[in-house]
């Protein structure tokens, strides 16, 4: 069994680092290796948030090298663009529809958003699924659910885990009271990957 390389990406407070232990779980529910490395960076202040996940029969190291992402999940679209160099050139590529100007652009005269963004990913993503993430989470009635309905997702189209192990995953990351809605959240990232 190949190792299976995802790297989740986007903004401080998105819930990255939460995915990816739900990732870690449902891999360890699967009875796979699983290695995860985190980069927390200006997390608090809305700088770039980056978990790299590996998962296989054994895993000998966390770090994805450039060029060696089997998945990308981006919470962010400008975030997506700036991680785009780690996919494959037949990785798959997962963006939320968000946009969010970092602060350094918005404290430089002149610096903008790209008004393009979607454009430049579709050419330069080998495969690319804009995820409506923000509304589908506004439809559930929480914000927080973005995460989980890329992972959603993303387990679609990740063979080596069940729906059942991410599922499990999600009830060992979240208390009962919470869980539910995870689920329900989950269920419709995978409606919509």
């Amino acid at each position: 069994m190949e190792i299976t390389n995802i790297l989740l990406c986007g903004v401080g407070g998105q819930g990255i680092l939460t995915s990816g232990r739900i990732l870690a779980l449902a891999s360890m529910d699967a009875n796979l290796d699983v290695k995860m490395s985190e980069v927390h960076g200006m997390a608090q202040r809305g700088g770039n948030v980056d978990s790299h996940i590996r998962i296989g029969e054994k895993v000998p190291s966390s770090l994805i090298p450039k060029g060696g992402a089997d998945f990308l999940v981006s919470f962010e679209m400008l975030e997506a663009l700036r991680y785009l160099d780690f996919l494959k050139p037949q990785g798959m590529c997962f963006v939320s529809n968000l946009k969010i100007t970092p602060l350094g652009s918005s404290l430089k005269k002149g610096a903008s958003y790209p008004e393009n963004i979607e454009e430049i990913l579709k050419k330069k993503a080998p495969v690319l699924k804009i995820i409506e993430a923000e509304k589908i989470a506004k439809e559930i009635g929480d914000m927080r659910m973005v995460n989980v309905i890329l992972l959603g997702a993303l387990s679609k189209n990740l063979k080596i885990l069940t729906k059942t192990n991410f599922e499990n995953g999600i009830k060992a990351r979240f208390s009962p009271k919470i869980a539910p809605l995870c689920l329900k959240a989950f269920e419709r990232g995978i409606e919509n990957g």
